[in-house]
């Protein structure tokens, strides 16, 4: 009996650690892609990153209202200069994994909180939804 357990509990903590590379995975994934939307935010390719967003990002909004909204944007608070994580979930349903990042970024001219949604399409973080809170944003 003792003997069965064994390979038992060997497969279980193999799950687990190929589950765990693969969760490391989707999360560094996931911070490159937010990277990636500092990146061309701060070099003024906002249309780069409507390009790349989901079909469900490019529904919710014209390309050109997003690139005015992000100009907008930038010329309020200035280009970001770091940010760090406040909140991460994550769910998934259809084996697709949705991620919701609150992510706290200073910006030249003030701090804001961005959020983010991302969509895991295998090993791509796609965009889904973006908005950035901020008092300097909401001052005249």
């Amino acid at each position: 009996m003792k003997t069965n357990v064994v390979p038992l509990i060997l497969a279980c903590l193999g799950l687990l650690i190929t589950g765990c590379s693969s969760l490391n995975r989707t999360l560094a994934t996931q911070e490159a892609a937010v990277t990636q939307f500092h990146d061309q935010y701060n070099s003024g390719k906002a249309d780069a990153i409507w390009d790349a967003a989901h079909a469900r990002f490019q529904g919710a909004t014209e390309k050109a209202a997003f690139v005015t909204y992000l100009q907008g944007v930038k010329t309020k608070l200035g280009k970001a200069t770091s940010t760090a994580n406040i909140d991460r979930r994550m769910s998934t349903a259809n084996e697709k994994i949705m991620a919701y990042l609150s992510q706290e970024t200073l910006f030249e001219h003030g701090k804001g909180v961005e959020t983010f949604t991302i969509l895991m399409e295998g090993e791509r973080a796609v965009l889904v939804a973006y908005n950035v809170q901020s008092k300097v944003l909401a001052a005249k």
